[in-house]
């Protein structure tokens, strides 16, 4: 595969930013398209691995899984460029809101606009919750561990870092023959 440009990188990270309402969760289809589907720069699997150092690295998700997947494709230099496009379309819309809406939040229509956003929201976190279940667990004690630990942060309210910690000495433990991260 063929580097893609840093310049092209950051324009497809902000193509993604831009299409993004609802945080990392929500990003994920949208990105998953573009970055496997489309440009086949990484496999499902490096996207599930990613995303989850993500989730347990401080900051933002979103920005988090595209300064880790710049980084597997250029380094430091492709980190920054993917990093940057993911956060410049949420910085710019959120500056023009601050200079020139601050009162549009206030209206109606737009209060109903954000109720059905919402909505969609939470489709696409339920599509990404599943498709991430489909990749990720593939036996049984994989159905062990994800029963586990969505009994555990449902019923008991145990912090999720708690249940990644977890996660992660099941997988060393029980999944001791799993090879390198490609």
């Amino acid at each position: 595969m063929k580097k893609p440009s840093l310049f092209y990188m950051y324009l497809t990270f902000a193509k993604v930013g831009t299409m993004t309402f609802g945080g990392g969760y929500a990003m994920l289809p949208i990105l998953r398209k573009e970055v496997i589907a489309s440009k086949q720069w990484i496999t499902e699997e490096q996207m599930m691995d990613f995303y989850a150092i993500a989730q347990v690295t401080p900051g933002i998700i979103a920005i988090n899984t595209s300064a880790l997947i710049g980084y597997h494709l250029r380094g430091k230099a492709g980190s920054m460029a993917a990093g940057y496009g993911s956060a410049t379309p949420s910085i710019v819309i959120i500056t023009i809101i601050a200079l020139f809406l601050t009162n549009l939040i206030e209206q109606p229509i737009v209060a109903r606009m954000f109720d059905a956003i919402r909505i969609a929201v939470s489709a696409l976190i339920v599509h990404t919750a599943f498709n991430l279940y489909t990749k990720g667990v593939k036996d049984a004690m994989g159905q062990i561990i994800f029963l586990s630990a969505f009994l555990l942060i449902v019923l008991l309210g145990v912090s999720p870092i708690w249940i990644v910690l977890a996660s992660a000495i099941s997988g060393i433990i029980f999944y001791p023959k799993r090879g390198k991260v490609k």
